[in-house]
């Protein structure tokens, strides 16, 4: 499963799987499938060729009744919704940014302009060339890096699972083992919130998972912060067993 990774308001960073090609293709079978039943109920509750005699004037309001409700459909229901619609949301999926953030008009409607919906409004011949670009973009999300298909690419976003792979919580930090023997190395470590201890924790647990030199190069800015912020000249050589005693010390004093 691919994964990509945001970074919340507290700087900690959040894992969400992508969403994969099957669940974005059954995602949009979903919306149109929505828009099948629209579709008949419309047409069973008015007949045009009965309310209106005049072909242009059927014509017309197929248009504005029927098309143009689907046509802008995907754009305006993900800026609404941030993000999903009928079929995302039954999915478990939704679209954001690349920074993690809610889509707005802009992307929203640059995916829209790349998925060709807009091509419903002309002859039918064209609806082949539609269903060739639903084709195109399946491919296109099961060969990229981030499952993005043209217009994700375009606008800059991802389509990913509501859940993150996994977020700390609080009760983590609780269930870390006390030692009531022990004598804490700094004790000044009680300046720290449960927040900056779960930063710490998340930094740690990270670079277990993920050992890349962006990792270690936080969790080296995290240690010498951490440091400044109770007073310590200088940071301890070993800054992991740094930050882990950090985590423990705080575990002790305040639990």
């Amino acid at each position: 499963m691919k994964t990509i990774e945001f970074e919340s308001a507290q700087h900690v960073r959040i894992e969400y799987d992508l969403a994969s090609t099957m669940q974005r293709v059954a995602a949009a079978s979903i919306d149109f499938l929505v828009f099948l039943v629209y579709f008949v109920i419309f047409s069973l509750a008015f007949n045009l060729s009965n309310v209106f005699t005049d072909y242009g004037t059927q014509l017309f309001v197929n248009l504005l009744l029927i098309k143009l409700p689907w046509i802008f459909y995907n754009p305006l229901v993900e800026y609404i919704t941030k993000g999903q619609t009928l079929g995302k949301f039954a999915m478990g999926i939704r679209v954001v940014t690349l920074e993690g953030e809610r889509p707005g008009l802009k992307e929203v409607f640059t995916r829209w302009l790349f998925k060709a919906d807009f091509l419903w409004i002309s002859a039918d011949f064209f609806l082949i060339f539609w269903f060739a670009l639903g084709f195109l973009g399946a491919v296109f999300t099961g060969l990229t890096q981030y499952r993005q298909r043209l217009g994700d690419m375009m606008a800059n976003t991802v389509v990913i699972r509501n859940r993150p792979v996994r977020q700390l919580q609080l009760k983590d930090l609780l269930a870390l083992p006390k030692n009531f023997n022990a004598v804490p190395t700094y004790p000044e470590v009680t300046r720290f919130t449960d927040e900056d201890m779960l930063l710490i924790k998340n930094t740690l647990q990270r670079l277990k998972k993920h050992p890349n030199s962006e990792t270690k190069l936080f969790a080296s800015q995290l240690a010498d912060e951490s440091a400044r912020l109770i007073d310590l000249k200088e940071t301890p050589a070993k800054r992991l067993e740094f930050l882990q005693t950090l985590l423990q010390d705080y575990v002790t004093l305040t639990r």
